[in-house]
């Protein structure tokens, strides 16, 4: 699949490619594996982003200056180049960030002996392609477990509406958490995974979403452990008075995860401090 757009690259022609750890192949070879992963199988526009981010390091200098988010939008979603003001739609941000939140992710599970890494760092829309750390996983060189482990929302009613909000809902409070935790995993929406499969932390988030013709009601978990003590325990109400699947269903869903998540850090443990701004 060829990369959106590329043609649309402004301000920074081809040049001969800055040293790489390999070539080009290799590199495309790695980007393959990431977007065929089972954490980017649904993730379309986040695949789009980073094919257009890999292919636009390919073409030029790696150290030259990260695109415009004016060119990202209009190569890579499609905005109209006369009307498109990225200060007044955030489809680039948002996608970045869930870009680099998917990333983590599949570098922790899938992709955790892939000999590439492929980041974007925060505050820029630049692929960054390095070595994986060489060193045998021994005791000493293995990471340390995440401290908090969120496991996706269940939907608990077969409304194709309310799925398609709790689907939503994972996402946003998936990239919140990652956003505002030091140490952070993603269990597979696969509730079928057996536990001894699932990634160990010292704390998990888990919960539920259901509804009927007067509320939706999200319900989170705090525990100590995978079905450890309880440590917290709260219920979420939104008034079912309008259409789920309305314009405004992503901001509905950012709403339900900003009250969820100015919850939760109230009763976090210690050592799940928050990200310093």
């Amino acid at each position: 699949m060829n990369p959106p757009a590329l043609s649309l690259i402004t301000g920074t022609p081809a040049v001969a490619n800055a040293p790489r750890p390999c070539s080009d192949d290799v590199v495309r070879e790695a980007l393959q594996r990431v977007v065929t992963s089972k954490r980017f199988a649904k993730a379309r526009r986040c695949t789009a982003l980073l094919r257009y981010l890999v292919e636009r390091v390919l073409l030029c200098d790696e150290t030259a200056a990260s695109p415009p988010e004016h060119e990202i939008g209009v190569a890579v979603f499609g905005r109209d180049p006369a009307s498109y003001l990225p200060a007044d739609d955030p489809i680039v941000r948002v996608q970045a960030g869930r870009l680099r939140l998917r990333l983590t992710a599949y570098y922790a599970d899938e992709g955790a002996a892939d000999p590439l890494r492929i980041t974007v760092p925060q505050g820029r829309y630049h692929a960054r392609i390095a070595l994986a750390d060489s060193q045998p996983a021994g005791p000493a060189s293995r990471a340390a477990a995440p401290l908090l482990l969120f496991s996706p929302l269940i939907c608990l009613c077969g409304d194709a509406q309310a799925a398609h909000f709790t689907a939503g809902l994972n996402d946003e409070l998936g990239f919140r958490l990652y956003r505002e935790l030091h140490s952070l995993s993603l269990a597979s929406a696969d509730r079928a995974t057996p536990p001894a499969e699932r990634p160990r932390a010292l704390y998990l988030l888990e919960g539920a979403v259901r509804q009927d013709a007067l509320l939706l009601r999200v319900s989170l978990i705090l525990r100590q452990g995978a079905g450890g003590a309880v440590l917290w325990y709260a219920q979420f109400d939104r008034a079912h008075d309008s259409d789920l699947d309305s314009d405004n269903a992503i901001g509905d869903q950012e709403q339900m995860a900003a009250r969820c998540m100015a919850a939760l850090q109230e009763h976090l443990p210690r050592c799940l401090s928050l990200r310093t701004p």
